[in-house]
C-alpha cells in the first residue's frame, strides 16, 4: 500500500466505523423508534427538539462524513508522516468518537418511547461521550506513532539576509496571504450547524460562531515597516497582529508544514507561536524574549531581509541616542 493510500485509510477509519456503528444501531433499532425522534436536551436531561428518523439518519451521516473529509483533507494536503501530525489525526479519532458515541446513544434513547417527549437524555452521558473521546484520541495518537518534527527550527531556513537601504530610506513590503483550509472548514462548520439548528431549536448553534470565527481570518494582510511586523484581516484593522521592532532580534525564512507549526490558523507552539494559513513559505522571527514567531506568506525572503535592515538601523539609531 503507498504512503498516501496509507494516510487515507489510517485518517478516515475512524469516521468509517463510526458511521457503521450508527447505521447498524439505526438498522437494528428501526421499527422501535418513534416519529419524530427526541434530538435535543434540556439542561435536565427533558427533550426538546425533534426531527424524523430519515432526517436524523441524514445529518448524522453528513457530520461524520463531512468530519472525515475535512480531517482527511488537511492530513492529505502535504507529504509529511503521520508522525508529524499527530495533534490533527487525535483529533480526529477524538471527533469520531464522540460524534459515533453521541448519535448512538441518542437512538438507544429513543428506542420504544411511546412519544418522543417523554424521552430523556442523562447529563452522565455526556460525560461518557467525553470519555470514548479521549480513549478513542488516545488511540489515533498512538498509530499516528512518535513526533519526530524537528526541533530548531524548520527545515532549509535560510541565515539572516539585510536588504541595503539608504539613510533615510523608507521601504514598506506587504502581501495578502489566504487559506482555503481556514475558509472551507469555517464555511462547513457555519453549514453543519445551520443544518442542526433546524433540526432542533438551537441545536449546535455554537457550530456557526466557530464556523464564522474559523473563516474571518482565512485571507490576511501581513506587512513589514518601520513598525514591524503586522498581520491583519484584509478587509479590517483588527483583531491584528502586530510585532514591533524593538522585540525582533533577527527575521529567517524558509519552508514550513502547517501541521509542523501545529495546523491552520493562530496556533501556541512549544517554541512560541504562528499563524498558519498554509504549507509553503514562511517568515521566522527570534523575539528578544527568546520565543518565536511564525507566519506562512509568500516572499517570505524579502519580508525577512527588510526586517533585518530596519531592526539593524533601529539599533543604530538607539545607540547614537544612548
Amino acid at each position: 500500500m503507498s504512503p498516501v493510500r496509507r494516510r487515507a485509510l489510517v485518517v478516515t477509519l475512524p469516521f468509517a466505523l463510526a458511521w457503521a456503528v450508527v447505521l447498524a444501531v439505526f438498522t437494528r433499532l428501526r421499527d422501535r423508534l418513534p416519529d419524530p425522534l427526541a434530538t435535543h436536551f434540556g439542561p435536565g436531561g427533558e427533550a426538546d427538539g425533534f426531527t424524523g428518523p430519515g432526517a436524523f439518519l441524514s445529518v448524522a451521516s453528513a457530520v461524520l462524513i463531512g468530519s472525515g473529509l475535512l480531517i482527511a483533507l488537511g492530513v492529505l494536503r502535504t507529504r509529511t508522516a503521520l508522525r508529524a501530525q499527530r495533534p490533527v489525526v487525535a483529533i480526529g479519532y477524538g471527533t469520531a468518537g464522540l460524534l459515533g458515541y453521541a448519535f448512538a446513544s441518542l437512538l438507544f434513547a429513543n428506542a420504544d418511547a411511546v412519544r418522543a417527549s417523554r424521552v430523556s437524555e442523562p447529563v452522565w452521558q455526556l460525560g461518557v461521550a467525553f470519555g470514548v473521546a479521549c480513549a478513542t484520541g488516545a488511540l489515533g495518537w498512538l498509530i499516528a506513532g512518535r513526533d519526530t518534527a524537528p526541533e530548531d527550527g524548520p527545515e532549509g531556513s535560510a541565515a539572516p539576509a539585510r536588504l541595503p537601504l539608504a539613510d533615510g530610506e523608507v521601504a514598506t513590503w506587504t502581501r495578502t496571504v489566504g487559506s482555503p483550509v481556514l475558509l472551507f472548514s469555517g464555511v462547513g462548520a457555519v453549514l453543519v450547524g445551520a443544518v442542526l439548528a433546524a433540526v432542533g431549536p438551537g441545536v449546535q448553534a455554537w457550530l456557526i460562531v466557530i464556523g464564522l470565527i474559523s473563516a474571518a481570518p482565512a485571507r490576511c494582510r501581513v506587512t513589514v515597516d518601520r513598525r514591524g511586523l503586522t498581520v491583519a484581516p484584509w478587509f479590517a484593522p483588527w483583531p491584528r497582529k502586530r510585532i514591533p521592532l524593538a522585540r525582533i532580534e533577527r527575521a529567517t525564512s524558509g519552508a514550513a508544514n502547517a501541521l509542523s507549526l501545529g495546523g491552520w490558523g493562530y496556533r501556541i507552539t512549544g517554541r512560541g507561536s504562528a499563524l498558519v494559513f498554509r504549507s509553503g513559505d514562511a517568515l521566522f522571527l527570534r523575539l528578544a524574549t527568546g520565543r518565536e514567531f511564525a507566519v506562512t506568506v509568500d516572499d517570505a525572503a524579502t519580508a525577512a531581509a527588510l526586517l533585518n535592515a530596519l531592526i539593524e538601523r533601529e539599533r543604530g539609531t538607539s545607540e547614537q541616542r544612548g
